[in-house]
């Protein structure tokens, strides 16, 4: 049985994210591990011990009736969506959020995350939000981005960025099984800079090995790599991006040009970032 991580920090667009999360949870048949992370106070200066002590009292009872005061939304979306039946467990940690998502995946065997996108400055965290580009650069499992404006639909096609690298295949072949099992179609979509196509050992071996796959390859040359790839992604029907991040600064340096920002406004589409891993 698949087991997914939701971390929320009960906003507007987790509380969307949570929606998805559970018909996604339902649809895997798969348990649901909903994670809670608040700060530890701060405290500086020289305070006597009992006053430390009634701070963080203070502190964590602040917490605690936030936390209960969002329970009842959290249930409710549970109820209007008619899943309680989904196997649901609510965490909740004191500390920092990076580690108490590791913990949680060592801990629970987690196979993949759930976030909320929160649409931060900056085309990169429009696309896939502060926390959740933190989180993918420390872990070492999926996580799956969901922009505020995202509704869950079942996943029919895919798109898969790809650097025709040998990296990639590991991920690729996850994809395709999936694919395979579920009647879904996927495009590969590689967009290189004009005259400098240099993969074609890849790619040609890609087109063997998934001949009998649901997959199509597309190749286009371009200047903007990240403005042509996000146009593409705008005039398919495509229900779930799939990217496989590389590098700690990998989003930064895609997509670093501001003539992309319209464009990153405008999507809806939830993307599924995968660590870059060589087959064994």
């Amino acid at each position: 049985m698949k087991k997914i991580l939701f971390p929320t920090d009960y906003s507007e667009t987790a509380n969307n994210a949570f929606k998805y999360a559970l018909q996604l949870a339902d649809f895997h048949q798969a348990d649901l591990y909903v994670l809670h992370v608040y700060d530890p106070p701060v405290i500086s200066g020289p305070i006597s011990p009992t006053l430390v002590d009634n701070v963080i009292k203070k502190h964590e009872f602040e917490k605690l009736e936030q936390i209960h005061a969002h329970s009842p939304t959290l249930n409710k979306i549970r109820e209007d969506l008619g899943l309680q039946h989904v196997e649901t467990f609510f965490k909740v940690k004191e500390g920092l959020l990076i580690p108490e998502i590791q913990n949680a995946i060592k801990e629970n065997e987690i196979d993949f995350i759930v976030m909320g996108t929160d649409g931060n400055s900056g085309f990169h965290k429009k696309i896939l939000g502060t926390n959740t580009i933190n989180t993918i650069s420390k872990v070492n499992i999926p996580v799956l981005s969901i922009p505020k404006e995202a509704s869950y639909k079942k996943v029919e096609s895919v798109i898969f960025t790809t650097l025709f690298s040998k990296d990639e295949e590991a991920t690729l072949d996850v994809i395709v099984q999936n694919a395979t099992e579920r009647n879904m179609t996927i495009k590969c979509v590689h967009i290189t800079q004009p005259n400098c196509f240099t993969c074609d050992d890849v790619y040609q071996h890609w087109k063997e090995k998934y001949k009998n796959s649901p997959i199509t390859f597309h190749i286009f040359s371009a200047a903007d790599t990240a403005k042509n790839l996000l146009t593409f992604i705008q005039n398919e029907t495509v229900d779930v991006v799939a990217i496989v991040q590389r590098s700690k600064g990998f989003f930064e340096s895609f997509f670093a040009k501001s003539t992309t920002q319209r464009l990153a406004k405008q999507l809806k589409i939830p993307f599924f970032v995968y660590k870059a891993q060589l087959k064994e």
